[in-house]
């Protein structure tokens, strides 16, 4: 008997750790996450060496790899031994070479195609542990930035010719695009089911599209009430990124505040300043307990989006922090820098001596 339900006893926290209901118990709803404690966010490393001035970072959780686009050219590469630093990640990168010119933006949805667009208006597609091209579009016009979508089989990007493109990357072939934007377009994202998509522009027009008909939805403009008879002052739309689950995104902008707007009804939820300087880059901790802003201003500020409070500043950089990302299941941040560096920065707990 003792044996039988020790049984039992397994298998129920097996069904249980797979979030399958056991005996009427409510199952566990979305993935679970290790804990974090943002409030006590450190710097653990700082790789050097970058062959240029660091302008995008994107991180593959299921390939454990790192990589961030630099102003010489080239993308640089960093596994989980760097990552964890059990290795120091200065002058052990792995690089790509394929644009003539810097790369402006990367865009991955972490599975086995990595996309790539520089100022030589090529996106490349590459097997990111392989460091093979597998596929190459030119376009037309000047590309800012793009985005992939959760499945990896669309990208979608924003340019000078105010058009937001879209693209199949199986076929490497146009899918449509997408036009209301006056201004060029600097920001584009998915949302997490990939049926909506989100561009800003140079004059803070932000637009939600539904991807599937490819029309547009609504206008997420944040627009705080100015004084009375005072026009509003257009501010670009500099960074994007959608919550997890959906109901609201981030937008960064020019002046340095980051703004939260409802997906469903395009309202203001709130605005958050702090940076003195243009946001570049934004990111929600993949449990959406935690937002992150990168900035000219040479820092990170972490954010709790719930009420907008202000948690920490990260400093360190030494000149404009282009982008940041969550890695190692939202333990680790990592960021990248004109300063040629890239920064590794630990949310956990310290450990107890």
């Amino acid at each position: 008997m003792a044996i039988k339900h020790a049984l039992w006893l397994l298998a129920t926290m097996v069904v249980a750790g797979f979030g399958l209901s056991v005996n009427g118990q409510q199952p566990v709803k979305g993935p679970v996450f290790p804990p974090i404690n943002p409030a006590v966010a450190r710097l653990d490393q700082t790789i050097g060496g970058l062959d240029g001035p660091g302008f995008a970072i994107a991180y593959g959780e299921d390939m454990d790899l790192l990589v961030a686009a630099c102003d010489t050219g080239t993308i640089q590469g960093w596994k989980k031994d760097v990552l964890l630093g059990i290795r120091n990640g200065t002058g052990s990168a792995n690089k790509l070479r394929g644009h003539e010119g810097p790369v402006l933006s990367l865009a991955w949805n972490g599975g086995k195609v990595l996309a790539s667009v520089g100022a030589d208006k090529k996106i490349l597609f590459w097997s990111p542990l392989e460091g093979v091209i597998s596929k190459t579009i030119t376009s037309e016009h000047p590309i800012n930035a793009i985005a992939m979508d959760p499945d990896g089989k669309l990208l979608a990007g924003g340019g000078e010719d105010y058009f937001v493109h879209l693209w199949d990357i199986e076929a490497a072939k146009p899918k449509g695009k997408l036009a209301e934007h006056a201004e060029w377009i600097l920001a584009v994202t998915f949302s997490p089911d990939g049926k909506q998509l989100a561009s800003g522009d140079f004059k803070g027009k932000v637009l939600l599209w539904d991807v599937t008909e490819g029309k547009k939805i609504r206008e997420l403009t944040p627009r705080p009430m100015p004084p009375p008879k005072v026009p509003p002052d257009p501010v670009r739309a500099s960074a994007l990124a959608f919550a997890p689950d959906g109901k609201t995104i981030a937008i960064g902008a020019g002046d340095g505040v980051v703004h939260l707007v409802s997906v469903g009804d395009g309202k203001l939820v709130r605005s958050m300043p702090g940076h003195s300087s243009a946001v570049t880059g934004l990111a929600f901790h993949p449990g959406g307990t935690l937002l992150v802003s990168s900035s000219r201003d040479r820092t990170l500020r972490l954010w709790n989006p719930q009420n907008g409070a202000a948690v920490k500043t990260l400093e360190g950089h030494e000149a404009w922090v282009e982008g940041v990302v969550f890695t190692n299941r939202g333990t680790r941040l990592a960021s990248v820098s004109a300063d040629q560096t890239v920064r590794l920065w630990d949310l956990t707990d310290p450990p107890k001596k």
